[in-house]
């Protein structure tokens, strides 16, 4: 029996496991066979700039912090290659059906973040074919002083475009649209960045079992350009899994209220699986959904 128990262990979890530790027993449930989510599967080398009391630290020395404390916690019982399945509310508590065991628990708290998923490819043929188009980057320094083209919108393009800018001289980023669904004003001052809007990836050319060139297509004019590349780092996205526990649920994720009750009672979401009005995307936002839910699982 525990007070609370998280089910996932990425950045979100590893941070409400220890905020909640101080006063509960917790276990914490991952479905990998290690911790840290996305950041450690994805993005160890990224720059986190947006926690409050952390003005700048890379991805993986983060996570680590994290963990270390965690499992030299007490307090916190972890879990690994152990898949959470179902919930079952009892009269006081809720049962947690595993692919191991069952647990019962008065709170649960989901923070799966984007569940299991794979990476959005461009689609085009013989794309599975080619060891120099990435998903993610486990070594930022494996691109230094190469050429390498940044595909993608968001933030995460963005800001691994400004990572890839300060070891190459030669980085382009390209998107569909001519406006960024990110901050642009995270490369827009950086001189060795090259943008391509409103762009789309539309042939591979090989040489052997490598990317020789990206053919690209402007999507106003149809005039197409052919970019010569080192490496194509993809970030479209994932395509999620995520496992919402028959709870309710809108665009992969699961309804919450402001204070990040389910239907459910006593199951909460927190961080990006959870859905409510105004909700942002960011770890920061998540830490502070933790401490709002401080003061509710008292």
């Amino acid at each position: 029996m525990f007070d609370i128990i998280i089910i996932g262990g990425g950045p979100v979890g590893l941070n409400a496991a220890l905020e909640f530790s101080k006063d509960k027993r917790i276990l914490l449930i991952e479905s990998e066979e290690f911790l840290g989510g996305q950041i450690t599967k994805l993005y160890p080398e990224k720059e986190i700039v947006d926690i409050e009391d952390i003005p700048s630290i890379i991805a993986k020395d983060y996570i680590n912090d994290l963990v270390d404390k965690c499992k030299n916690n007490p307090n916190i019982t972890i879990k690994l290659k152990e898949k959470a399945v179902s919930l079952k509310p009892l009269n006081d508590t809720i049962d947690l059906a595993t692919s191991e065991s069952t647990y019962q628990a008065k709170y649960i708290i989901i923070a799966v973040g984007l569940g299991t998923s794979s990476p959005r490819p461009m689609g085009l043929e013989n794309e599975n074919k080619c060891s120099n188009i990435l998903y993610s980057l486990q070594d930022l320094y494996s691109l230094e002083n190469k050429n390498v083209l940044v595909l993608g919108g968001g933030d995460s393009a963005l800001d691994w475009t400004k990572e890839i800018s300060k070891i190459s001289e030669y980085v382009t980023i390209i998107h569909r649209r001519k406006e960024f669904r990110g901050n642009f004003d995270t490369i827009k001052d950086i001189e060795n960045v090259i943008v391509k809007t409103p762009y789309i990836p539309i042939k591979i050319n090989m040489c052997g079992d490598l990317l020789e060139s990206l053919v690209i297509r402007n999507v106003e004019t149809n005039n197409e350009e052919t970019l010569n590349a080192d490496f194509v780092f993809v970030n479209y996205g994932n395509i999620p899994l995520v496992n919402t526990f028959g709870l309710e649920t809108i665009n992969n994720g699961i309804v919450t209220n402001e204070f990040y009750q389910t239907n459910l009672k006593n199951v909460f979401a927190i961080g990006d699986v959870a859905r409510y009005e105004n909700k942002k995307y960011r770890i920061q936002p998540a830490l502070n959904e933790i401490k709002k839910l401080k003061e509710i699982i008292k």
